[in-house]
């Protein structure tokens, strides 16, 4: 991966993401466990607020 992109290996982080509207770049088996998958998005400080405000709410409702 180049270093404008950034792997997200959760599936519920990625749908979190798509959800406010960022695309996936691309979408891939993880190489070290063949029963998951990688998403990969375009990395920018937008994205990385949307993922810290993820994490924010996961923290409410577990």
């Amino acid at each position: 991966m180049n270093n404008q992109t950034i792997v997200i290996t959760q599936s519920r982080m990625a749908g979190w993401l798509m959800f406010n509207r960022f695309h996936k770049v691309d979408e891939k088996v993880d190489l070290k466990d063949r029963n998951r998958k990688i998403y990969i998005f375009k990395d920018s400080s937008d994205l990385r607020e949307a993922m810290e405000r993820y994490n924010e709410f996961k923290d409410l409702i577990e």
